[in-house]
């Protein structure tokens, strides 16, 4: 049995981006909101990276790309691909998506 699901996190990792050999996702469903362990609300939706299901959390510079491409409803980008890289945020690293 393969046993790399169980070590792997469940959501685009940084590392996941970089080791990618398609650098794409495909948005496969319409997503939900979140409050997350410093208490914001976010968005997540699930993709498919290189056969594999994983949840994503955009940025907010993907969001505003995502919905300048595709609209402010998240229900219309599924289906929609991705192209991901890791870029640098105020001085972090971080996962850039931009539509593809």
């Amino acid at each position: 049995m393969d046993t790399k699901q169980f070590v792997e996190s469940d959501n685009v990792t940084i590392d996941l981006v970089k080791n990618s050999p398609s650098k794409q996702c495909v948005i496969i469903s319409a997503g939900a909101t979140f409050v997350d362990d410093k208490n914001k609300s976010r968005f997540k939706c699930l993709v498919e990276i290189d056969g594999q299901q994983k949840g994503f959390i955009p940025n907010k510079t993907t969001l505003r790309a995502l919905q300048v491409k595709y609209g402010v409803e998240s229900s219309a980008w599924m289906g929609k691909s991705i192209s991901l890289s890791v870029g640098s945020v105020l001085g972090k690293e971080a996962i850039i998506g931009n539509p593809a």
